[in-house]
């Protein structure tokens, strides 16, 4: 049966690009992704409260993906997280993005197999009460907190509706006459470091698969909004490139 793991993270240490320059988080962010004790994720968005959301979104899989590999049968239910983020402000051609970096140390993972043993409890001033009360521990049935999901952007909802070869063709062209398109080609030729979108076709030319591919080489499918692979498929791949 499929383990389902809700995470709760508690997000601290939030660092914007204003409080350092960009070189110094860029840094820090390389550091963290050397580090095999982390597990990170990142978006790159022109709203930065839909990047936040989408790279917490996939730190919440990764996290569940890493949990589930060290505790394959213990059947956890709830993972507490204590995360960490870094913002930083990306300018690009088209205007300003906004880059979410998340990350978490495994050591700060805690996966509990029984929710119900979960309380939170609030650190209370000298001036309000020293009690708790019930409302602060999470009963059994009660929701941890609602998981984030992956935010689609217009564009891969256009995706969502190319169903074969001859939309695909068609889509790659409007990129083009637009001066959208930055690259194109077969799959084995797919920058593995940029942000691309692939798209798996069987032998009659039909779409079977569409990902969003990260520069940290996850790939999210565009249809189930989970982390993916393109080797699932087994069948040939194109890749394109969007300008931002």
């Amino acid at each position: 049966m499929r383990t389902i793991l809700t995470l709760l993270i508690i997000i601290v240490g939030t660092i914007s690009a204003n409080a350092q320059t960009n070189a110094d988080v860029v840094q820090n962010i390389n550091k963290v992704k050397r580090d095999t004790m982390y597990i990170y994720a990142e978006a790159t968005c022109n709203n930065i409260d839909t990047a936040n959301y989408n790279a917490r979104a996939l730190l919440e899989m990764k996290v569940g993906e890493w949990v589930r590999s060290q505790h394959p049968n213990e059947g956890i239910e709830v993972c507490i997280v204590k995360a960490k983020e870094h913002f930083l402000q990306l300018e690009t051609r088209r205007g300003s993005l906004y880059r979410a970096f998340v990350y978490v140390g495994k050591n700060d993972i805690l996966p509990v197999s029984d929710k119900s043993e979960v309380a939170v409890f609030e650190v209370q001033t000298d001036s309000e009460s020293s009690l708790t009360t019930s409302e602060d521990v999470i009963s059994e049935d009660a929701p941890i907190e609602k998981s984030a999901t992956i935010v689609l952007s217009p564009d891969e909802k256009r995706m969502l509706a190319l169903k074969n070869l001859s939309d695909l063709n068609a889509y790659v062209k409007e990129l083009r006459d637009a001066q959208r398109l930055n690259g194109y080609g077969k799959y084995s030729t797919m920058p593995k470091d940029k942000d691309c979108y692939i798209f798996v076709c069987n032998e009659h030319g039909t779409v079977i698969a569409s990902f969003r591919h990260q520069s940290d080489n996850t790939c999210i499918n565009l249809s189930t909004l989970q982390i993916d692979k393109v080797e699932n498929y087994h069948n040939g791949a194109i890749w394109f490139q969007i300008k931002e």
